[in-house]
């Protein structure tokens, strides 16, 4: 399922108020005088290609499906009986073809002096419980509705942009993922299935930052415990697909650089492959430097910037019959990462990715088993934080004293998927195993030399052994209903191997039993039912748990930036348990489309921090908490999206979403909910033209954890946005706009401290492609 993908936008006119002053102005000057060149640029139009996209299994036609010329903004939809056309100046093209309730398919079309032959799709039926960001070169899909056609400078754009989907930014830079008000171990973030996990105890390095968008060919966002193929959780999961070699051009390079007034934020980024026979290669390589950032209407704030840089090889085998191998190595490096409201900064994160697959798809459709994915990994996570450029002599929390901190994971798996098919029904199959170490440490050095140094392990070479067997079985059960049966049992024995960490945490729980294994087992059920060809209804319901982190089981005295404690680890946590229902609409026409979602989360065993209650909890600069399981919580909220074509190439988008949570133990709030948020974009693309002008905006959130997390409310914001771009001859493409036009002074409800949000950020960017 995508957004109609001839429903395209642009600002036509914006009466502003004269706030905005000169930046502004001058941009939308430049935005309407460049649209004004593309209205008058034209395509010479070479081959009509016809085609007709129908039902794999029952061959009905297939109407309003979305066939988009990947790389373009050149697209239609199916008619009434399932046909389409499109006309194509002479190249290779790839075309992707998706429709409500079926797997999208791509193929390859040379167009040249031969007449085009007929294209006939057949689509399998599937129900997508996840929210989909397919990325190519130029644009992008999005399943939901109101996402940008274009993709965006960083990952964190366009995750952001899906209703329910936010973030925890402790910085400006590495934003955690919270989904429908869960985060940290509630939601599964991998790469390509791979597990990665953070090196930081203080959660400072999310897996989210190892990959850019230069890098990422799909986002595939699932909302509450319904998906279980990438991860046993309840709240959601990520699952970063990364870019592979292609075999459709025998060379193809493409780079970029651009600017970021906000924080001087200067980028470069480049992209080259190569194939020739069944062999193809991809790397790519990327730069980021950036200064101290603004918030609106105020000075810069100390120590804000960043630095980093991030490749990627890859390569893969064809050998025939099938069968493809291939190899990717990813690395990530950031140094000079400064944390203004945390107490400490990070001098350097590395992230070393490496990975072997094995594909294998038969000839043949006519066997059941229809294929078989396999990949193997290990990653390395190394993370050093310190304080010493930080003046720590008035500091409130461990004054007068310099923490020097060290962690790190090693983590080793496999992943095994296999597709079968029997009659009308689809079953996936999936082996997923991974084996994880993990260290932490920390120095203190007094600046009084009366006071002895000190060290301090935080984690003690914890282990993780992790298994797990997920089925995926989807079948109709009517003509106009299917139904998708999900289920997980994860298997997680885990210890502590170091002497001295076994020590401290022996003599904290009076135990020399440590050792814990769980087993959780995990099912969902969704039933989709087509009231008409354009308009669906879906029902899901799941009872799913999550496994404790190795932090929650096993830290020791490991900071909790939400409260200000310390917090010990607990080897007898029990799983979370959640109860889950949703209920969704969705409705796709020649002319709009929209989708609207409601679902309750009911959470057993809720892993909170409960006050130690000895004499140094009593202070007020060293309070210490250990993680205890709540009996109860709940969640509930609401999403709503849409997109409406106002003209031939202009669409308006809009999107909002509601979460309210409560800890049934203390009735209060739970911590880190946002607030009722919205956006509005209308967006224009001509052929060698797009322009975006968009609004967001958030109400207050007043209700706070006061009790659990001591959080406080945040005032409510509307930022205006301005992005345009234009592609010049030769594969050139430029790109301005203007965030935060007005220069609003504000701040997210999931940002650490109060940190402020950036202010007004003129930023352009040049680019160029080869192929």
């Amino acid at each position: 399922m995508t957004t109609i993908v001839n429903m395209v936008s642009m600002v036509r006119t914006l009466d502003v108020a004269e706030t905005g002053a000169g930046a502004f102005t001058a941009l939308s000057s430049t935005f309407v005088f460049v649209l004004l060149l593309s209205v008058v640029s034209d395509a010479n139009a070479q081959q009509v290609l016809r085609g007709h996209v129908h039902d794999a299994a029952t061959r009905e036609d297939v109407i309003n499906a979305n066939v988009l010329v990947v790389g373009t903004t050149h697209g239609t939809v199916t008619d009434e009986s399932g046909h389409f056309e499109m006309t194509l100046e002479a190249g290779a093209y790839t075309l992707r073809v998706s429709a409500i309730g079926y797997a999208a398919q791509s193929y390859a079309i040379q167009v040249g002096a031969d007449e085009l032959s007929p294209l006939h799709v057949a689509l399998q039926p599937t129900i997508m419980l996840f929210d989909e960001v397919v990325i190519n070169s130029d644009a992008e899909f999005v399943n939901d509705l109101a996402a940008p056609p274009r993709k965006l400078n960083a990952t964190e754009d366009l995750l952001g942009r899906v209703p329910g989907a936010g973030f925890i930014q402790r910085a400006n830079f590495a934003w955690e993922p919270v989904i429908r008000g869960m985060n940290g171990a509630q939601v599964g973030l991998v790469i390509d299935g791979v597990k990665v996990f953070g090196a930081c105890v203080d959660k400072m390095d999310p897996t989210s930052a190892y990959v850019e968008v230069e890098n990422l060919e799909k986002l595939e966002l699932s909302k509450g415990g319904f998906d279980l193929n990438n991860a046993s959780q309840i709240g959601g999961s990520v699952n970063l697909v990364t870019e592979k070699p292609r075999f459709d051009v025998p060379f193809h390079l493409s780079g970029e650089t651009g600017y970021e007034s906000v924080s001087t934020l200067r980028r470069a980024r480049v992209v080259g492959g190569a194939s020739y026979g069944n062999t193809a290669v991809r790397g790519s390589f990327s730069y980021k430097v950036a200064d101290d950032f603004t918030p609106g209407g105020r000075d810069a704030i100390a120590n804000s910037g960043y630095a980093k840089n991030n490749y990627k090889l890859d390569a893969t085998q064809r050998l025939g019959g099938g069968h493809a191998v291939g190899a990717s190595v990813l690395v990530d490096n950031a140094w000079d990462v400064g944390y203004p409201v945390l107490l400490m900064d990070a001098t350097l994160a590395s992230a070393r990715i490496y990975s072997a697959t094995h594909s294998w798809t038969p000839s043949s459709t006519g066997g059941w088993l229809r294929g078989l994915d396999t990949r193997v990994y290990h990653n390395t996570v190394d993370h050093w934080m310190d304080d010493f450029a930080r003046d720590v002599s008035e500091r409130e929390v461990m004054r007068a004293m310099n923490m020097p901190m060290f962690g790190k994971t090693r983590t080793s798996g496999f992943l095994s998927r296999a597709a079968m098919r029997f009659g009308i029904h689809n079953l996936g199959v999936t082996l997923d195993g991974y084996y994880t170490t993990a260290f932490g440490d920390m120095w203190m050095f007094s600046e009084f030399e009366t006071i002895p140094d000190m060290y301090l392990l935080n984690l003690g070479d914890t282990v993780v052994r992790h298994g797990a067997v997920v089925a995926d079985w989807q079948f109709p059960v009517s003509a106009r209903a299917n139904l998708r049966i999900n289920g997980r049992i994860d298997h997680s024995p885990r210890d502590v191997e170091s002497e001295s960490a076994r020590a401290v945490l022996e003599g904290r729980w009076e135990t020399d039993e440590l050792a814990t294994t769980y087993s959780v087992p995990n099912l969902s059920a969704t039933l989709e039912y087509a009231v008409n060809p354009t308009t669906r209804l879906r029902l899901s319901t799941a009872t799913v748990g999550r496994l404790p982190s190795h932090v929650e089981n096993y830290g020791h005295y490991v900071y909790n930036y939400v409260d200000g404690y310390f917090y010990t680890g607990n080897p007898g946590l029990k799983p979370e348990r959640s109860r889950q229902v949703e209920v969704g609409v969705e409705r796709y026409t020649a002319r709009y489309a929209v989708r609207l979602g409601a679902y309750f989360n009911h959470i057993r065993n809720y892993i909170i921090g409960q006050d130690d209650g000895g004499f140094l909890s009593q202070s007020s600069t060293l309070r210490f908490r250990t993680y205890m399981n709540a009996s109860a919580a709940t969640l509930m909220g609401a999403e709503l999206s849409g997109v409406v074509q106002v003209f031939r190439a202009t669409e308006l988008a809009a999107s909002g979403s509601y979460t309210r949570g409560q800890n049934l133990d203390v009735d209060e709030p739970l911590p880190l909910i946002p607030p009722l948020s919205g956006l509005l974009s209308l967006r224009h693309t001509r052929q060698k033209f797009w322009g975006e002008l968009e609004a967001r905006a958030a109400m207050p959130q007043n209700r706070v954890s006061e009790i659990v997390a001591e959080e406080d409310g945040t005032d409510g914001y509307f930022v205006v946005n301005l992005r345009g771009a234009y592609q010049l001859p030769r594969g050139v493409e430029i790109k301005a706009g203007v965030e935060n036009v007005f220069d609003y002074f504000y701040h997210e409800h999931l940002s650490f401290g109060n940190l402020p949000s950036r202010g007004r950020n003129l930023f352009m960017s040049v680019g160029f492609k080869i192929n």
